[in-house]
């Protein structure tokens, strides 16, 4: 059962007696954009009062019961041979919200994703909601004759479970679809997982926690957000580990319930056995976790005893819990206060990332290798917090499609966002990770502004990541477009790029040549950290089997260096290669602007968009091609497509990115010979031991230098350079 009154339920959404009783009343953001971009935000949540919307779920569980007996309509659970799951469900009385539970768990069977059964325990209910069990199929049925209490009355259900998990489910609960799966997932995506608990909602949107942690203090148990009116706040939408989750929604591996001994029957009849079990499972090694991708709304209250019965139970358990816990609760560590109280672990090391946007692996412009940073960090143990300026998808599914479920990922407020982050949280990370010049030069000013040095903001690391020198792309853009360029005005974009870098403990570059081009303009601490792959586990297929080029890149707007490219090449060298290989195809894969579709459609080319998984394409075509005139950083798509055993065929600026010989990963020719490139394309398409040879050389090189663990120990490093001093 639910220990939810921590909070004063005279002062909580609950209403004005806290007890309502049954049948009462996407593309590159570039330094010239970012300042003018249009800041992207989800829709707002308007939350229903939790009183009001409690109302509304007795109505509606009075008209299933209703109709269950009026349409003679049974509750039918699908027999499961080897359930995975077992959903464990204790009921007294509250008949119409038990039989709303049970109809839409019954509905949900499909959407669960994992195979469960349902165990009630019913103690000692009175007559009329027997009469809901003899219309119930395909779920076991406890029933007791007299109030066990919840914790006691858990501990008989779990007896009778046959599932590797068992999930306690309160009697008022309505899960969302796959919820359940997300739970057990959970237990094989992390190690040492021991329990599991969900995010839970308030009927008309009012969040009731996500996860909750302990505090040395009268209240001891702190619900996170509790009454927060946005069910997608986004610091309810990532997953870490807390101190307790609450048995409202409650999942455990059997083994670890049955070794714990169950629920403290030392509880009965109710409160706090939920929390101390978390307790218990963290003194066994096993960790405890709030899960962002399983959530449920939670009537609260609409079962409850009169609220002087509770205070009694509350006050008699609190100092029981904490009688029994004291020395573990408050002897773990430094207490955290502020939003460090929402942690459990005082020892990880937290880093606040900052980017223009949340990055995406589909989106280039050295996004993906952002991707890559972040989720490595998380794997890597650490707290990671997001803070994506200027843009970020409007729905929770996008924004997380491709980046770890433990990254928090704050609303993209623009500047002012980043002031109100910077005001808030001071003191609160260990480690500042800042990408993109413009992005530094923002915070640095806003840091500034608020009376703070990097160092007063973190307690450990500024790291300025340089993604690249963006006056050297500029300056080789002019140089295309005007015909000249002078070194002077290249040196003055540079120094005023850099003009933050030294005071960072740590700079990084995308490659070696970015970091010889940055010694010309700034005397700092650089290190390369490049892109981390591994090798598919089974090579694409032959030459033979393939066929036709490919282009993967963003494409939103024109001027940007991948438009360019493909502006270029479709008007000197597209003609030129169909003239030599009439059928040839070209796909284009990326996300990419109308207009901008609209003139690269045509005889032979295929725009496919953004896609959700590339592999495909990099085992279809025969040649990558990146026709890139002026870049800066290295070019993760070469990366990408080197990796799947495809064959590139590059510009020397490229080239020079990469750092490889000619012949490894790809082949080259200067963009001021059409002609020459146009023959390169068919040598490489067609001479099937040429493109071998660049294949196998560049798998090799992959394997070297891009290996995800070399990666993984280079990042630690920088980021806890401290710990190796």
């Amino acid at each position: 059962m639910s220990d939810m009154p921590e909070t004063d339920l005279l002062d909580s959404p609950a209403g004005k007696d806290g007890v309502v009783e049954e049948g009462g009343a996407e593309s590159d953001v570039s330094k010239g954009d970012a300042a003018k971009s249009e800041t992207i935000v989800a829709e707002s949540f308007d939350a229903v009062d939790a009183d009001v919307g409690r109302r509304v779920v007795i109505a509606e569980a009075r008209l299933v019961w209703d109709a269950l007996f009026l349409n003679d309509v049974r509750i039918i659970f699908r027999q499961e041979d080897a359930p995975l799951v077992s959903i464990v469900i204790v009921s007294l009385n509250a008949r119409h919200i038990l039989a709303l539970t049970l109809w839409r768990l019954a509905a949900q069977q499909g959407l669960a994703g994992v195979p469960f059964e349902v165990i009630v325990v019913d103690n000692a209910s009175m007559p009329e909601t027997g009469a809901l069990f003899d219309r119930i199929d395909g779920a076991t049925l406890i029933r007791n004759v007299a109030n066990a209490g919840f914790g006691s009355a858990c501990n008989d259900g779990a007896a009778r479970a046959r599932g590797r998990f068992i999930l306690f489910l309160n009697p008022d609960v309505d899960l969302m679809p796959g919820a359940v799966r997300a739970m057990a997932q959970t237990f094989t995506d992390l190690d040492h997982i021991g329990i599991v608990g969900a995010r839970l909602v308030f009927p008309g949107g009012i969040l009731q926690e996500a996860g909750a942690n302990f505090q040395e203090d009268a209240q001891i148990t702190y619900p996170y957000l509790r009454g927060v009116p946005d069910p997608f706040a986004p610091e309810a939408g990532f997953t870490r580990d807390v101190g307790y989750v609450s048995g409202a929604v409650l999942m455990i591996e059997q083994e670890l319930f049955q070794t714990l001994g169950g629920f403290d029957e030392a509880y009965a009849p109710a409160y706090f056995e939920d929390t101390d079990l978390c307790v218990r499972c963290h003194q066994a090694g096993r960790r405890v976790i709030y899960q962002a991708r399983a959530s449920a709304v939670h009537f609260e209250n609409a079962t409850s005893a009169k609220r002087a019965d509770v205070e009694v139970l509350l006050d008699r358990n609190r100092a029981l819990f904490l009688d029994r816990h004291r020395n573990w609760l408050f002897r773990q560590g430094p207490q955290h206060t502020g939003i460090a109280a929402r942690d459990h672990d005082p020892w990880a090391l937290r880093v606040l990332f900052i980017d223009d946007t949340v990055p995406h692996l589909d989106m280039g412009a050295g996004y993906p290798r952002a991707n890559h940073i972040v989720n490595t960090m998380a794997e890597l143990g650490y707290g990671v917090t997001l803070y994506p300026i200027y843009r970020a998808d409007a729905e929770q599914a996008q924004r997380c499609r491709d980046i770890d479920q433990r990254v928090e990922i704050l609303a993209s407020e623009g500047r002012d966002g980043l002031a109100r982050l910077i005001g808030e949280r001071t003191g609160y990370f260990d480690v500042l990770w800042v990408s993109r010049p413009h992005n530094i030069a923002l915070a640095m000013q806003l840091l500034l502004d608020a009376g703070l040095s990097p160092r007063a903001f973190v307690k450990s690391r500024v790291v300025f990541d340089s993604e690249a020198l963006f006056a050297s792309r500029a300056f080789v853009g002019a140089v295309m477009k005007q015909g000249f360029g002078t070194a002077a005005d290249l040196a003055r974009d540079a120094i005023s790029e850099t003009r933050y870098y030294a005071i960072a403990d740590q700079v990084v570059c995308v490659s070696e040549a970015e970091v010889r081009l940055l010694a010309n303009y700034a005397r700092v601490n650089s290190t390369v950290l490049g892109h981390a792959m591994a090798l598919p586990e089974a090579l694409g297929p032959r030459f033979a089997d393939r066929a036709g080029f490919l282009f993967i890149g963003a494409l939103g707007q024109d001027g940007q260096p991948n438009v360019d490219s493909l502006d270029w090449f479709f008007d000197a060298v597209w003609p030129r290669l169909r003239a030599r290989m009439p059928d040839t195809t070209l796909r284009i894969v990326g996300t990419i602007a109308p207009a901008i579709r609209a003139r690269y459609t045509r005889p032979g080319v295929m725009v496919m968009g953004r896609v959700p998984k590339a592999g495909p394409f990099f085992d279809a075509a025969r040649v990558c091609i990146a026709p890139t005139r002026f870049a800066a950083g290295i070019p993760h798509k070469v990366h990408e497509a080197v990796r799947h055993g495809l064959p590139c065929f590059v510009t020397p600026i490229l080239a020079a990115q990469i750092g490889w010989e000619e012949g490894v990963g790809f082949e080259s020719c200067d963009w001021l010979d059409p002609e020459a490139f146009a023959e390169g394309l068919v040598r490489l398409h067609e001479t099937a031991d040429l493109w071998r040879r660049v294949q196998s050389a560049g798998l090799a090189r992959i394997r070297s230098e891009c290996a995800p663990e070399i990666y993984r120990e280079h990042l630690r490093r920088i980021c806890e350079a401290s710990t190796f001093a």
